[in-house]
């Protein structure tokens, strides 16, 4: 009995098909009678079918091995996208959001935990993906992701957000099939973005000092008492440079008016206006931002605030731009020039214009403030959210900065 199976095994090894005359040397490789050439025969069971990739004439041994290794690892992807594949791109993405939720959860007690920005933006991003909700991960292709891209609800965004929500769907794609799975299985991966000439890029809006002056002087009366409900707002939001969410869920327990001359306030959450809660900062770390120089001004809001809690009342005019286009209301009544950009049309300030000019205020003032310090004053994450602020600066910023650095000569002998 085991002698005739010997036989059928070996009756298979020498001829794989009537036309194939050939050896085996290894496993997936045969010598071929006929040429003395190599033959490359690899075989998976994929969905239920025998998938075989095969070929011949192969002339030495080197490249027969490497064919070999190539053709394993391409039905080891085919059979990892039927079978990861399987699963439909609603439940997939679903997935994706539990697995970001949990690594937000997970981070909470680590040293640099996440905020929930990121969680955010993924699920901003599946409205887009919509259309393939019902589809299964194998059966969507570069043409559905390009087709997104075409979309007019799609093509209407900056080109920032585009970037970020198809990182988040050619994340999610990864998630799903695995570390293992190659770039090609990934439909989102190496997909271009095309650049509106007219996109904007970055263009930091900086209120300078002596433009705020001018308006500070508008909104405040003799003893720098309000004159309207957005002059605290303006003016805590130009010297703290924190950002807006950030200041709506600022309470009164963290300020720390206490001491004269070392006066902060501890940002430790934000406001999240989509769903109206506050949730951890945009970077998931608390940071302490020094208000000596306004602690005056701080006190003295506190006195006249009718809110306990919250610094500021609660106001539903904060958000949809209102508070941006009151800022640009008092801007042109005080005579403010806006700036230009690249395409010659006035680039006004918005909202966040203010935490933006307390960056350039720090980065140029007569003792210029390392970066790093800038840094853990604004919450950013890294330099990287810093440098376009730093390129805005001009020769003229910058003009006559090492002065302050008094250089130390020695005092000459008279006489």
């Amino acid at each position: 009995m085991d002698e005739n199976q010997n036989k059928k095994t070996e009756k298979k090894e020498k001829y794989l098909s009537p036309h194939d005359k050939v050896r085996k040397v290894e496993e997936c490789i045969y010598r071929m009678v006929n040429s003395n050439r190599f033959m490359v025969v690899v075989q998976k069971r994929i969905n239920g079918k025998v998938r075989t990739k095969k070929k011949r004439q192969v002339k030495l041994i080197q490249e027969a091995r490497q064919l070999r290794k190539k053709f394993t690892y391409e039905l080891e992807q085919e059979d990892m996208k039927h079978r990861d594949g399987q699963l439909k791109w609603e439940a997939a993405y679903g997935r994706y959001i539990k697995h970001i939720e949990q690594k937000i959860e997970d981070s909470k007690n680590s040293y640099k935990p996440l905020g929930q920005g990121s969680l955010e933006t993924a699920k901003a991003a599946y409205k887009y993906t919509r259309h393939w909700e019902k589809l299964f991960l194998s059966q969507i292709s570069i043409h559905h992701i390009e087709t997104m891209i075409r979309s007019r609800e799609f093509s209407i965004l900056s080109y920032g957000m585009k970037k970020h929500y198809m990182r988040h769907i050619r994340t999610a794609f990864k998630y799903i099939l695995g570390p293992a799975a190659s770039i090609y299985l990934n439909p989102a991966h190496g997909i271009y973005l095309p650049q509106d000439r007219d996109d904007q890029p970055y263009q930091v809006r900086w209120i300078r000092p002596e433009d705020m002056n001018k308006v500070i002087d508008l909104l405040h009366g003799p003893n720098m008492e309000p004159l309207s409900k957005w002059a605290a707002v303006f003016y805590i939001a130009y010297y703290t440079g924190m950002r807006s969410g950030e200041l709506y869920s600022l309470k009164w327990e963290n300020v720390h008016l206490e001491e004269p001359k070392n006066s902060y306030i501890v940002v430790k959450s934000t406001f999240n206006w989509r769903n109206e809660t506050i949730t951890t900062t945009k970077t998931g770390k608390e940071r302490q931002i020094d208000i000596t120089a306004i602690r005056k001004y701080v006190l003295a809001h506190k006195l006249r605030s009718p809110e306990k809690e919250f610094v500021f009342p609660r106001d539903s005019e904060w958000q949809g731009g209102k508070a941006a286009r009151a800022l640009q209301s008092v801007l042109k009544e005080v005579g403010y020039i806006p700036e230009k950009n690249h395409k010659g049309e006035e680039a006004w300030p918005i909202f966040h214009s203010l935490r933006s000019s307390y960056v350039m205020n720090l980065l140029t003032a007569p003792i210029p403030v390392s970066y790093l310090v800038v840094q853990t004053l604004t919450g950013h994450k890294d330099y990287k959210s810093l440098k376009h602020y730093i390129a805005h600066l001009k020769s003229k910023d910058t003009a006559g900065v090492s002065y302050n650095l008094k250089p130390y000569t020695k005092k000459q002998k008279s006489g």
